[in-house]
């Protein structure tokens, strides 16, 4: 298959289980063809939690199957090629929102993948598989692509960071709180001010360029929900005076120092927040940090280091 500078790459998921080799494989076979940008499409065959699973189970296999797809792109892209995961049953898409990308080849596992029933006819004819081209007709309903999750929501959920130099980390991140949320996303992003003693701090993104990263990723994982960006001058942020904010998206290594945040709140007469953590674990138990916890210092690290060569 001849490169191209965009592909879309439709995968249809397990929630419960595993990626499956065969969609790894097509996942690199789609990165192995793209050299500017990777979205990749997940149609999930099971979004209702079976009653031997809690809401919890289904919060821990949405975000690791991202994660695994992030792991698999992450480990096989180069640099220049950038991949965003996102889960149609749950980001309110419409066909329309789907045509913007009906001018890139839109990439399936095999010959006789299905298509979802809401996919645009007018991106039919540009579906390929990815060993060989198909042309399928399926019927076509305008309608959004937004299912009930399997796991708890709340109607305004927050999330923070510095988000320098977006990267797989952010992604997940920004994912999850994008599913977590059913109205409002309150994402708190440092302020340069914050950000003086930062390493290599000379190629540090301005905050207008993180803002917009961040607004532009979330706008593509979510259709019908308010994004709300706060510049974030202390330790607390938007989470002591905003108390509609219902649930914290945090990280794993954020999670110990979150619960000072619900003290905080608890002195101002502010309901807690429930936290919701994100693990970078895959499901077979393997941690995915050679290829998921990339930092942006490393990220400027690595920038210095080619502009002095």
């Amino acid at each position: 298959m001849d490169p191209a500078p965009r592909h879309n790459l439709l995968l249809w998921l397990h929630l419960a289980l595993p990626l499956a080799a065969t969609d790894a494989d097509a996942l690199r076979t789609a990165v192995d063809c793209t050299t500017e940008e990777l979205t990749v499409f997940i149609a999930l065959k099971d979004t209702i939690a079976s009653e031997e699973e809690s809401s919890s189970d289904g919060w821990s296999h949405m975000q690791r199957r991202i994660a695994e797809l992030y792991a698999v792109a992450a480990s096989h892209s180069p640099e220049h090629v950038s991949v965003d995961i996102v889960p149609l049953n749950f980001c309110a898409y419409s066909a329309d929102d789907m045509l913007p990308y009906k001018h890139s080849a839109t990439l399936v596992q095999s010959a006789d993948a299905m298509l979802p029933e809401w996919w645009p006819s007018e991106m039919h004819t540009n579906v390929k598989s990815c060993s060989c081209c198909c042309q399928r007709e399926y019927p076509s309903v305008a309608q959004s692509t937004r299912t009930p999750t399997p796991w708890k929501s709340f109607a305004h959920v927050a999330v923070g960071g510095t988000f320098d130099h977006l990267h797989v980390g952010h992604k997940i991140l920004l994912t999850a709180t994008a599913l977590a949320a059913t109205k409002r996303i309150v994402c708190g992003i440092s302020a340069d001010a914050l950000l003086e003693n930062k390493q290599y701090k000379d190629y540090l993104e301005s905050y207008r360029t993180r803002e917009l990263n961040v607004l532009l990723f979330l706008r593509k994982i979510r259709k019908n929900i308010i994004v709300e960006l706060v510049p974030i001058v202390d330790r607390y942020g938007p989470t002591i005076t905003d108390s509609t904010i219902g649930a914290l998206v945090v990280s794993q290594e954020t999670l110990p120092g979150s619960d000072a945040l619900n003290v905080r709140r608890e002195e101002l007469g502010m309901p807690p927040m429930h936290l919701l953590p994100i693990d970078l674990v895959a499901a077979s138990g393997q941690t995915t940090e050679n290829t998921l916890k990339i930092s942006s210092t490393a990220i400027r690290a690595a920038l210095a280091e080619r502009s002095r060569q």
